[in-house]
């Protein structure tokens, strides 16, 4: 009777663990190669457009991947390509994007998906990264 109790508590905590893993930061991406900057949702939701500028992006996420001009705007790119998470089983690959006008001002922020083949990592390269 003993015996079953134990294992009925092992089974019953081993589950609240492996639940657990993916709402335990850090813990999800256990493992996983990672390429470029991670721009998260409080990172996106600070910069507001027609008021933040080129210092204040470079202060709050650092230099871009990439730039480029086109036309009036400058756009600052922000890479990121994950592969191997360890629990979830889900790999990312996106770009962030910040237009700017040319006081330097934040005009647009958005992500999209990830520039296939920017990164220099051979495994993510392998996996269309």
């Amino acid at each position: 009777m003993k015996k079953n109790i134990i294992l009925a508590c092992l089974a019953v905590g081993g589950a609240a663990v492996l639940s657990a893993c993916g709402s335990v930061p850090g813990l999800a991406d256990l493992g996983a190669m990672k390429t470029g900057t991670q721009i998260t949702p409080e990172q996106m939701s600070a910069v507001i457009d027609n008021k933040t500028t080129q210092a204040e992006v470079i202060s709050l996420v650092g230099q871009p991947n990439r730039k480029a001009q086109v036309s009036n705007t400058v756009v600052w790119y922000y890479d990121f390509n994950q592969i191997g998470q360890a629990v979830i089983g889900r790999n990312i690959s996106e770009t962030t994007a910040f237009e700017f006008n040319a006081k330097g001002v934040v005009v647009s922020h958005y992500k999209a998906g990830g520039a296939p083949g920017t990164s220099n990592n051979p495994l993510l390269k392998a996996a269309g990264m």
